[in-house]
């Protein structure tokens, strides 16, 4: 019960945090329309003009990746424990040393192993743009190389976190099976796996027919803007195209992670009674 209550204080804060995260990102991008059009109503805005991000929030090693990093590297930390602890089925194991791996993979990834903590060159096949290993952003990492680093590991990523506990249930696997278990450590999950689907399907089906066209989103008259085409303003908003949406949802499947290795670790101390 302690457990379920730290998850319930722990996502208010998580969400309190997003949620703002969010307001400010809409406003930054489109608020200063919205005050030009409405400045009785929509009286105050921080908003730059540019329909862009914020940089020191959305870009490289800027707030939203600092925050991903954090939370990787607290699940590698409980990970690494249930690895040590070794309390379990050879399945069970062999899965968490999997997710394990993955996890450290992704999150030196992010840091560029490193490079952006001691500030070291990147080799010359990253640099070179004849090489299969060219690096778009030219940092020591392989996820800006190829999609075989980047799309194709983070498709997978989302469909385990997104449906994997979905497709447990529909499947009826038994609850005492080691794979549903590794699973579903916790019912609670399912909220947080629900939450990913939810934001990516307007953006999965938006982008997937490309009916965003910002060109068409600003109306303009001879002494300048004069309001928003109200059908792109309603796709740039259900879509969060305001945010760099990869990145928050690379922020909620790092949270999930985080959740399902503590509540992996709190189910295996239950049922091995350590």
């Amino acid at each position: 019960m302690k457990l379920y209550l730290q998850f319930a204080v722990y996502n208010k804060i998580f969400f309190t945090f997003l949620f703002f995260l969010l307001l400010y990102s809409f406003d930054y991008s489109l608020g200063w329309g919205l005050n030009l059009i409405f400045p009785k109503i929509y009286f105050f805005t921080l908003g730059t003009g540019n329909n862009g991000f914020n940089p020191i929030v959305w870009n490289e090693n800027g707030l939203v990746e600092t925050v991903q990093v954090l939370i990787i590297f607290s699940t590698l930390y409980f990970l690494l424990n249930l690895i040590l602890k070794k309390k379990y089925s050879k399945i069970i194991n062999i899965l968490i040393i999997f997710q394990f791996l993955g996890l450290f993979y992704i999150g030196f990834e992010e840091i560029s192993w490193g490079q952006n903590l001691i500030k070291f060159d990147s080799p010359e096949f990253f640099l070179d743009k004849n090489s299969m290993f060219f690096n778009k952003q030219e940092e020591f990492n392989l996820h800006n190389t190829s999609n075989i680093f980047n799309e194709i590991p983070r498709a997978f990523i989302i469909l385990w976190c997104t449906l994997s506990i979905p497709i447990l249930k529909l499947i009826n696997l038994k609850n005492k099976s080691d794979f549903a278990f590794f699973i579903k450590p916790s019912d609670k999950l399912f909220n947080l796996s629900i939450l990913i689907l939810f934001l990516s399907i307007p953006d999965l089906i938006i982008n997937k027919f490309d009916l965003i066209d910002n060109s068409k989103l600003f109306i303009f008259k001879n002494d300048g803007f004069e309001k928003y085409d109200l059908f792109q303003f309603f796709l740039n908003f259900i879509s969060l195209n305001y945010v760099r949406f990869s990145e928050l949802q690379e922020l909620l499947i790092y949270n999930y992670f985080l959740w399902h290795s503590i509540f992996l670790t709190r189910s295996i101390s239950v049922k091995s009674n350590i």
